[in-house]
């Protein structure tokens, strides 16, 4: 008895014994490297969610147990991990990383690789950086910050699209948009702007400007962003990745974390950031010396307001109201070593400036990693977003907002807008009252979509790793377009409208591909191989009916309509490729890779069957191969080649029908069916089976280097892209029965110059932090050849007097239009009544892209305070400025209330003498800075702007006393808070015609630009 006693006391004795040493206790200590102490240093217990960061002197305090690993993580250190002993106190000395310092970065088919074997340009946008920037949009939120990329917003309105444009345009008449890819799955980004078959005229000139499909996308699921620049870097897309690839990757679950969860909420309020100036003295009229208000013209050359005795009124300031953006997401997320998981909820809901301009978008997504073991592991992901879209009539249009409310007279009170019985009223009956507009002629967009991707890998071995990876992409897009009776919109004389579009898009994507290691036995050579097939298939309906005559008022349904009209299009594109790709790593110090992808597409001619899109990099570590200075830590230098591809409009190969118009250029003009009976004739395009992709041939030069203990960064990159088999419609005789031919037949080059310097000022032991990004880049565009003896081409349908060409021998993109006439000095030749005398010959105006641009950002921590700015910088590029013309034109602008004298405009007169020849304010506002009959290069600009892009003042809460919360931080934003330009009209980046157009710099009362100011708090458990 006594034994089992004593047994028993032993047991318990030992029992206590490991309790004791099992229990918790608080290990602290210092993060140091050979510098002085680390502060922000990553210490967390292996295996588990429990971690901290380093203070400011780099002391850190954990709870851990006897036998715990403590791993201690910084970026460009290498990771320590130590065990708890009996001591409660570790110290820790870090180490420089060596090769840790290279940065992983997403590339093609979503691979991860290192930076230093990359032999081709890359840039990356953090998830923070598009946090900062405010921006709904994910494109939008790119503005700025990267080298050679080039963002064109659209204007301030909720859900305004934005184009991309990468290292110059690299297309004539095809899609110029890069290839949006989430998570290794391309996705649509497309900008279809609403138009009936029976629509004569370009429909990006008038109607709305519709949001590209990006917007779709949640800003706060994006983990970070990969911009692939060149041929090189893309040309495992083929035929899609002609302007570039930018690659999102998302958020992830996260092992070790058992539930995590992220809240944030932020409240933006916008204001309008620049408009024209407008004069408030003179009222409405053609006539100085009248004696009352004249309500038969839209000018305002009457008398003062004064000498009539009535009142003015500031429409403009009346109008627009202040724009509120509430903004909610959460997201929970965890997991362990062998699943992880994410789910999150975004919420957004915006009012315009514009009165009853709104978007709400609600997201949810679900991610998931799971590792089933060794040698199989799966996931994927699920989004579904709901997009609703209230949109303001834009720009060339008697509808438009801008339109109306920039033109109309002071003296008349625009918020009197309809009559008793529900009438539009306004000062000028040609014109829709803006407010008349935004409360009777709503147009609205109703998106619903759901994208992702599931994949499967299993990996037997080294040499073998095979990956099946599938995704989709479909939403529906319900549009309704409303003009009231009484509206003169789309040419209705006040009869009334209501016009339905249904679009319906899918996309499929397949990837089948091996990866492995060969398994060669050799210390000094590594090779890595990939090769694959893909799969993809592309399905669009756009289905459009239209209503006229409402016999009811506020009935809007096609019932109600007299005239009754619908056009549908179909189109459907597969394809299908082979790729392979070689990597070699030389001593790891030289990394030669080389790609080729095979391609058929439903949309190449039966002469051309299939494209070929080779591509070849190195990048040599030059720090790894010599013995340089210690100041010099890494310097690389690379070469890459690649060719890629944009393909065909699909139904191009075959001679189609269609029902023919005939029109004069201002009116509708006359279609089947006419009087009751139908006509279809051949479309007049000849069908070409030789059609095959443009092709962009790129070749790139870099070098890359980091100093001073990795604080300087230094990248600077060289392009030369040559585009070629450029598809354009070519002109056929008459007598063949067609008038067009789609044909590869033009070619184009870019060629410029990227440069990206960081600088961290100070050691990172230091409490003051300040870092220093800067981007600048230049691009140089021209036509080199149009086939057919052709020397110029439109691009895109713009205005009578001004329009968008391609050239050859010049660049890209200019515009076309009237010019004043000049002597051989350049002085302009003034004819006997006073006014420069126009050229017989419309000349080039000006190009659209600027000549160079770049971006500076600041960004300054002590702390728990940062305090974060980026400017943005454009030099050149023109702009047509058609609203300031149009306003001089109508004695609205500002300085035209500058008429109590006569003025002489410089130049000379036709005997060579210099003119003397006085003409009155109205004439010289109306015909020489005006679109009264002048010229339009008057209204062209060449534009300059420095931007606060956006500022952030942010600070982090130190929550170590709140178990349940692991970080929390209040920042305010502002974005566009200051633009410092010689540009008189909206914000400069602008875009009358939308992103789905080919046209750039095109200002004609376009929806204003905004600025912003914004609070959000983040708050993690």
């Amino acid at each position: 008895m006594k034994r089992k006693i004593k047994g028993f006391a032993i047991l318990v004795f030992l029992f206590t014994v490991q309790l004791f040493f099992a229990q918790e206790k608080a290990v602290s200590g210092i993060v140091s490297d050979g510098s002085g102490p680390i502060p922000g240093a990553n210490v967390v217990v292996k295996g588990t969610s429990n971690g901290v960061q380093t203070d400011f002197d780099g002391k850190y305090k954990i709870k851990a147990k006897t036998g715990d690993v403590i791993v201690f993580s910084y970026m460009g250190m290498k990771d320590q991990s130590i065990t708890v002993g009996n001591s409660s106190t570790v110290n820790v000395k870090m180490q420089d990383g060596g090769e840790q310092l290279e940065e992983v970065v997403v590339t093609a088919l979503g691979v991860k690789k290192e930076e230093k074997k990359l032999g081709y340009a890359v840039s990356k946008i953090t998830s923070d950086e598009i946090t900062k920037s405010g921006e709904q949009n994910v494109l939008q939120a790119l503005a700025g910050k990267a080298a050679g990329v080039q963002v064109i917003g659209t204007g301030g309105t909720p859900g305004a699209s934005s184009k991309i444009i990468i290292r110059g345009v690299n297309t004539i008449k095809g899609n110029s948009d890069p290839l949006i890819v989430v998570d290794g799955i391309p996705i649509d980004n497309t900008t279809s702007q609403t138009s009936a078959g029976d629509n004569p005229f370009n429909a990006n000139l008038s109607g709305i400007n519709n949001s590209n499909r990006a917007l779709d996308i949640n800003p706060d699921d994006i983990e970070s962003v990969s911009v692939l620049k060149g041929p090189a870097a893309a040309a495992l897309y083929g035929e899609r990745a002609g302007n570039g690839v930018i690659i999102y990757t998302t958020k992830k679950g996260k092992s070790g974390k058992s539930l995590g969860i992220d809240y944030s909420t932020a409240l933006a309020i916008d204001h309008v950031s620049q408009l024209p100036a407008r004069q408030n003295k003179y009222v409405q009229g053609t006539s100085a010396t009248a004696t009352a208000v004249n309500p038969n013209t839209p000018q305002s050359w009457g008398p003062s307001a004064e000498s009539l005795n009535i009142p003015m009124y500031n429409n403009v300031k009346n109008f627009f109201q202040e724009g509120l953006t509430f903004t909610n997401n959460i997201s929970f997320y965890g997991g362990n070593e062998k699943a992880t998981y994410r789910a999150s909820y975004g919420n957004v809901t915006q009012t315009g400036m514009i009165p009853e301009t709104g978007l709400k978008r609600n997201t949810l997504r679900v991610v998931g990693d799971l590792k089933l073991n060794e040698k199989w592991k799966t996931g994927g992901s699920l989004q579904y977003t709901h997009t609703t879209n209230t949109l303001a009539q834009n720009g060339s249009n008697s509808s438009g907002v801008m339109l109306s409310l920039l033109r109309s007279p002071s003296n008349y009170d625009l918020r009197n807008y309809k009559d008793g019985e529900g009438n539009n009223m306004n000062y000028y009956n040609s014109y829709d009252n803006p407010y008349f507009t935004v409360n009777e002629n709503p147009a609205t967009s109703d998106v619903n979509r759901v994208f992702g991707n599931m994949y499967f890998t299993y990996s037997p071995a080294a040499w073998l790793s095979f990956t099946a990876k599938g995704g989709i992409d479909t939403y529906s897009d319900y549009r309704k377009q409303v003009y009231a009776i009484s509206s003169n919109g789309d040419n209705l004389a006040g009869m009334g409208e209501v016009a339905f579009n249904n679009i319906n898009n899918k996309q499929f994507y397949v990837d089948f591909i091996a990866t492995g290691l060969l398994p060669l036995k050799s210390e000094w050579l590594k090779i890595n191989y990939t090769a694959g097939l893909n799969l993809r298939s592309s399905q669009n309906t756009d289905v459009f009916s239209r209503g006229k005559d409402l016999a009811v008022r506020n009935l809007y349904n096609l019932s109600n309509a007299t005239q009754l009209y619908a056009s549908n299009a179909e189109s459907n594109v597969m394809s299908r490729a082979l790729f392979g790709q070689l990597e070699f790593d030389v001593k790891n110090q030289l990394f030669i890779t080389g790609s080729l992808r095979k391609e058929w597409s439903s949309t190449y001619g039966t002469d051309a069957n299939s494209a070929l899109f080779p591509a070849a990099s190195a990048s040599w570590v030059l720090s790894s191969s010599f013995d340089l200075p210690e100041w010099i830590n890494f310097m690389k230098m690379t070469y890459g080649y690649g060719e890629v591809g944009i393909a065909p409009q699909p139904y191009y190969t075959i001679s189609t029908f269609s029902q023919p118009f005939m029109t004069d250029g201002f009116t509708d003009g006359l279609s089947f069916p006419y009087n009751g009976v139908n006509g279809m004739a051949v479309s007049g395009v000849l069908g070409n089976q030789q059609l095959k992709p443009e092709r962009v041939l790129g070749h790139e030069l870099g070098f890359n280097t980091k100093f001073l203990e990795n604080r300087l960064s230094f990248d600077l990159n060289l392009y030369y892209k040559t585009s070629k088999d450029l598809l354009i419609e070519l002109p056929l005789p008459q007598s063949s029965g067609y008038a067009l031919v789609y044909q590869n037949a033009a070619e184009l080059v870019n060629k410029g110059i990227e440069v990206e310097l960081g600088y961290d000022i100070f050691k990172k032991n230091n409490a003051f932090q300040w870092n220093i990004n800067l981007n600048w880049s230049k691009n140089e565009n021209k036509v080199t050849d149009i086939y057919g003896n052709l020397d110029e081409i439109s691009i895109e349908t713009a205005f009578g007097s001004i329009g968008y060409y391609a050239v050859k021998g010049q660049p890209l993109g200019s515009f076309y239009g009237t010019k004043w006439k000049r002597d051989e000095n350049g002085q302009k030749i003034i004819g006997s009544n006073g006014l420069p005398i126009v050229a017989d010959e419309t000349g080039n105006l000006g190009n659209s892209a600027p000549k160079w641009t770049g971006g500076l950002r600041n960004t300054f921590t002590y702390k728990r305070v940062t305090l974060s700015g980026l400017l943005d910088f454009r030099h050149g590029g023109v702009v047509y400025n058609g609203t300031l013309a149009r306003l001089h034109n109508f004695g609205v602008s500002e300085a035209s209330a500058d008429r109590e004298h006569n003025y002489i405009i410089d130049g000379v007169k036709q005997d060579g003498t210099p003119n003397n020849i006085a003409i009155s304010a109205k004439n010289y506002y109306q015909k020489y800075l005006g679109d009264g009959g002048g010229a339009a290069e008057e209204a062209v600009t060449d534009v300059n702007w420095i931007r606060l892009r956006d500022i952030t003042l942010s600070y982090d809460f130190n929550v170590k006393k709140f178990t349940a919360i692991n970080s929390a931080q209040l920042s305010f934003t502002g974005r566009n808070l200051w633009l410092n330009t010689n540009y008189k009209g909206v914000d400069p980046e602008t875009s009358l015609t939308g992103a789905g157009s080919k046209i750039n710099g095109l200002d004609y009362f376009n929806n204003p630009g905004s600025k912003s100011f914004i609070m959000t708090l983040k708050v993690g458990f």
